[in-house]
């Protein structure tokens, strides 16, 4: 069962980006910032056993963090307001990214538990 919610999450996901323009909602710099932020938020943590856990843990803290940088580099480079909404939207991409790490994990790890 955890398995078929888990691709229900994930058909949704997809299923309502495919509706727009998929390419809107891929930024590497932002996917590379969560996963191995995520990573790193892994060997940090030193626990292998709960792997999947602190890898959805990390992703979440990370698109945070994410969404900081974004910000700040909005603040820095994109001033004038025309080119606000755009900025906007790829700094609020790792925050996505993050979340949809975490439901996946969530439902991951509670498979090997049970």
């Amino acid at each position: 069962m955890r398995i078929i919610g888990i691709l229900i999450i994930i058909g949704m996901v997809v299923g309502a980006v495919s509706t727009i323009d998929y390419n809107k909602f891929i930024d590497l710099p932002s996917i590379l910032l969560v996963v191995c932020g995520s990573l790193g938020y892994v060997l940090a943590k030193g626990k292998s056993s709960d792997f999947i856990k602190n890898f959805g843990d990390g992703s979440v803290y990370m698109g945070w963090i994410g969404l900081m940088i974004g910000i700040v580099m909005i603040g820095n480079h994109h001033a004038n307001t025309e080119n606000m909404g755009p900025a906007f939207s790829i700094a609020f991409l790792p925050i996505l990214y993050g979340y949809f790490i975490k439901l996946v994990t969530i439902g991951l790890e509670k498979s090997n538990n049970g």
